[in-house]
């Protein structure tokens, strides 16, 4: 079985938080395949780059919201 590139999944690096896994788990059913790009319009190197960085996108927006999350629940404390 070959390894993830991308690294360890966000609802997997961030198993406590609620947020995350609320939006990392989506439908159950599959989804349909994508369709094939017409007409040569994308090369396959700027698909690599996109996917590369949606999932760079993907880890620091995760990160945003655990860090979000723990500064609410030292608020909530604090004010209790």
């Amino acid at each position: 079985m070959k390894k993830n590139s991308f690294g360890t999944p966000p609802h997997k690096k961030y198993p406590n938080s609620k947020t995350i896994q609320a939006v990392f788990s989506g439908p159950k059913k599959k989804e349909k395949k994508p369709a094939v790009c017409e007409h040569n319009n994308i090369d396959y190197v700027s698909m690599r780059n996109l996917t590369y960085r949606s999932f760079t996108i993907i880890d620091r927006l995760s990160k945003a919201i655990i860090i979000l999350e723990e500064r609410l629940k030292r608020y909530e404390k604090d004010k209790s």
